[in-house]
């Protein structure tokens, strides 16, 4: 994000379609997506306005695990009470977490990237991760639709969820290889460094929010 005149900057609509075409062309392994990127400084900063473009689909994803969670509960006879003190819960703390998540991987990258040999495409891959979160949110997206319109079983729907978490991994990787440039083996300590990084900040703000 940039601030212009005092006002926070998001991505424009043509920027968002040039760069969601990267970020699937990306995934498909075309080393030339790289060019449809806003690869500048400003660019870089405005990928964090990526975040703006993320919520519907994350509260989305809140709302499909609360639902989860009352299933659940209401499976075991809890109080309802019980359930709306935890879905509020829910709400602030996984907010919080996507916030903590957004800038913490980016951070401890800025720090280690000359000794991960980033910092000629430090920018290039932070803005690329960025933007192809959009990509990322799309399969689960359908799936927790399809649960919250009856069309699909809580089971398939969890069962379902664990091939998108390879893929995502999976992607990660490729992001490091073609727009970081990493050789395999940092690679794959990128893409673990961020899995681990998160599961953490999911486990650290959820006890601070569940007790």
């Amino acid at each position: 994000m940039i601030k212009e005149q005092g006002v926070l900057m998001v991505p424009g609509i043509q920027e968002i379609r040039q760069s969601c075409e990267a970020s699937w062309s990306i995934m498909m392994g075309r080393t030339e997506a790289m060019r449809q990127y806003d690869l500048s400084a400003d660019g870089f900063w405005r990928s964090f306005g990526v975040i703006f473009l993320l919520l519907p689909f994350y509260f989305l994803s809140i709302f499909t695990e609360q639902n989860l969670f009352l299933e659940d509960h209401l499976a075991q006879g809890t109080e309802l009470s019980e359930y709306a003190q935890g879905g509020f819960l829910l709400y602030v703390g996984k907010v919080v977490t996507l916030l903590v998540d957004w800038i913490a991987f980016p951070i401890i990258i800025g720090l280690l990237a000359g000794s991960l040999g980033l910092k000629q495409n430090y920018a290039p891959y932070i803005i690329a991760r960025n933007w192809s979160t959009l990509v990322i949110l799309v399969p689960q997206t359908v799936l927790n639709l399809g649960y919250l319109i009856g069309i699909m079983p809580s089971a398939l729907l969890i069962m379902l969820s664990f091939p998108i978490v390879g893929w995502v991994l999976w992607y990660r990787f490729r992001i490091a290889r073609i727009a970081g440039q990493c050789s395999f083996s940092i690679s794959i300590g990128l893409v673990v460094l961020d899995l681990i990084l998160s599961i953490f900040i999911s486990l650290s703000i959820g006890r601070l929010f569940t007790g």
